[in-house]
């Protein structure tokens, strides 16, 4: 049985594990630009003005899209149903801390649920009335709603798609029991 060299294996999966322990050690944030059924999009109101809904993921969220899911039930009592990834930004904050924030898109399932001695800190505005409001400058706003708009109805149309061909499907199979 030929002598495997321990140190050879061990150098790669130490720099993996230092690679893993930086990248967990980022703080993990979660964005989601929401549309309703009439596509506007969910503003919620910080401090000063109004943002996308998000905020951090937590240590008991099952995944980056619950963290997203339950950010937007916490600040509008909103449900979603179709909800995609769009991207992953790193941003470094007013502390030189990177934060890797990820970026979802969903759309409103339902009607708005409204909450008990809950202020409205929330609203829906037209695309391009949110675009306007974050400012013309805002490059990288912009492109996120854009693309996840785009990321949104083509979610939306391969899910129509797979829903008539599945019907298609059944129909067959039903009337090739007859």
């Amino acid at each position: 049985m030929p002598k495997v060299k321990l140190q050879l294996a061990a150098k790669p999966l130490a720099e993996m594990l230092q690679i893993q322990a930086q990248n967990e050690s980022e703080p993990k944030h979660v964005k989601i630009v929401v549309f309703d059924d009439q596509n506007r999009v969910l503003t919620v109101k910080s401090k000063t003005r109004f943002v996308l809904p998000g905020g951090r993921v937590e240590w008991d969220d099952d995944d980056d899209e619950a963290a997203a899911r339950r950010e937007v039930f916490e600040t509008a009592n909103i449900t979603l149903g179709l909800v995609t990834l769009v991207t992953l930004v790193r941003i470094k904050d007013h502390n030189k801390q990177i934060t890797k924030t990820m970026v979802f898109v969903g759309r409103m399932s339902g009607k708005e649920q409204a909450a008990p001695n809950q202020k409205q800190k929330h609203q829906f505005v037209s695309k391009e009335a949110f675009l306007v409001a974050t400012g013309s400058r805002n490059d990288l706003v912009r492109t996120l709603v854009d693309a996840a708009f785009k990321a949104l109805v083509s979610e939306e149309i391969r899910e129509d798609h797979d829903q008539t061909i599945l019907s298609g499907r059944e129909k067959y199979n039903s009337q090739s029991l007859l």
